[in-house]
């Protein structure tokens, strides 16, 4: 499985998935956020098998959890 190491956008936040050989046995893919440090899981349920996230998914629960880490990266939700 070869994954999507591009950038993508959700609701304007830059994630990009993190190259890891684990991810057979985990049950979320670890993305950073707007090319910083900062990083954020996101479950499986929510991506192809790519890491490629899926159209129409809601990941605000994620990021609502997530919000010193946001700031952390620059970025606003």
């Amino acid at each position: 499985m070869k994954l999507n190491l591009e950038t993508q956008l959700y609701k304007n936040i830059p994630l990009r998935v993190i190259d890891r050989s684990d991810y057979k046995v985990r049950k979320a893919k670890r993305f950073i956020i707007n090319g910083t440090n900062q990083n954020v899981w996101i479950p499986n349920k929510h991506l192809h098998n790519n890491g490629t996230i899926r159209e129409e998914e809601n990941l605000d629960y994620i990021f609502l959890r997530s919000k010193r880490q946001l700031e952390l990266a620059g970025v606003e939700f």
